[in-house]
């Protein structure tokens, strides 16, 4: 290979990744941010009611919500209507949810990375023998 065909390859190859990278620019503009940085940024929440096995609300239960990743944990006590939130969660981690009261603890809910939703809504039921 002589020195110009060496140089008319180079000049190819710069080309062409102009132009793919001219291609994303403009792709962007047209149709937004790709999802992936969206989700970066985007909070989650998760909201709902402790309830006993007869969909009564239960109040003063200890409602726990556990970062898989970190291993954190927040904790929320219910008023007498049984509600709880959780808000500014990541959209990049996973959470357990459980909830305690009357000395009984409920079946852990698992919150996946992988559901999109921006606002999990989650009845927790706790059988309290009442």
């Amino acid at each position: 290979m002589n020195c110009m065909q060496v140089s008319r390859s180079r000049e190819k190859r710069v080309l062409t990744a102009a132009i793919a990278l001219g291609a994303i620019v403009w792709m962007t503009n047209v149709f937004g941010t790709p999802r992936s940085a969206f989700a970066q940024t985007a909070r989650r929440s998760v909201q709902g009611r402790v309830v006993n096995a007869n969909d009564v609300p239960v109040r003063s239960a200890i409602v726990y919500l556990s970062d898989t990743r970190t291993m954190t944990v927040q904790t929320y006590i219910t008023q007498e209507d049984g509600a709880y939130s959780f808000e500014q969660l990541s959209p990049n981690d996973d959470y357990k949810l459980w909830a305690q009261a009357a000395g009984k603890k409920s079946k852990p809910k698992i919150l996946s990375s992988f559901d999109d939703r921006p606002i999990f809504r989650v009845i927790i039921r706790i059988n309290t023998g009442k």
